[in-house]
């Protein structure tokens, strides 16, 4: 997704991309997704011959205003979503007239540029299923895609994802129950696998695309076999 941010103060241009940087992360999104750019002009960002998705428009602005630059923009073979920041509120009538999306008044509070956030960016994206736990006392939203594997340690579960590791006082079972993805399987009765990241499955042992190794019972072997050959296929035919 192309952004542009324009405004002719700098630090409402910064602000604006703290806010918008901290959705995004709050969110789970992927920032290599959205490539940002910064303009203190509206002629400037009138003139680029990049196409826009989403629009942070400032109103009082140095040579072309930002209502009649909205009003041009709206006009284009492909009109971005725009959403005003200014800080005055006798614009919103002709913003409504112009078809703009989003009115955040200045200094723009971060509840209010959520809830815009939510409305108009977060429907552009697919979600991404979420293990909801709580580690260290924080509730932490898990991307599913993103565990290797989940083991179970006396009373505790440790959940090994691509980016670090948690550590909850939820049950395997329950965690188990929780995911309901054909993703995983239960190779051990204190493992969890996800089927995406196996390598290779080998008499004693389970080898992950990360390294790490899960122990597996010769008795369990066929099964499991069985059950990522199918894993397997249904993935090949869904591609």
């Amino acid at each position: 997704m192309n952004v542009a941010i324009c405004d002719r103060y700098d630090t409402d241009i910064i602000h604006i991309n703290e806010l918008l940087n901290a959705n995004i992360k709050k969110h789970m999104l992927n920032h290599a997704l959205f490539d940002v750019d910064f303009f203190t002009s509206t002629d400037a960002l009138l003139k680029s011959p990049k196409s826009y998705s989403l629009i942070f428009l400032g109103i009082l602005m140095p040579g072309t205003d930002g209502l009649e630059t909205a009003r041009q923009l709206k006009e284009g073979l492909a009109p971005p979503t725009i959403i005003f920041t200014t800080k005055s509120t006798e614009h919103c009538l002709e913003s409504y007239n112009l078809g703009v999306e989003g009115y955040l008044l200045k200094p723009v509070a971060e509840k209010h540029f959520e809830k815009v956030f939510t409305r108009l960016v977060l429907p552009i994206f697919p979600s991404t299923p979420t293990l909801d736990v709580y580690s260290n006392r924080l509730l932490c939203h898990i991307p599913v895609s993103e565990i290797f594997y989940i083991e179970s340690i006396g009373r505790k579960c440790v959940i090994h994802t691509s980016r670090k590791t948690y550590e909850t006082n939820m049950a395997l079972n329950h965690i188990e129950s929780t995911l309901n993805d054909n993703s995983f399987i239960r190779c051990y009765r204190s493992y969890l696998v996800n089927m995406n990241y196996i390598q290779d499955i080998l008499d004693t042992e389970i080898q992950l695309t990360n390294d790490d190794c899960i122990p597996l019972t010769l008795r369990k072997r066929g099964q499991i076999v069985k059950l990522f050959n199918k894993f397997l296929i249904s993935h090949s035919a869904s591609e």
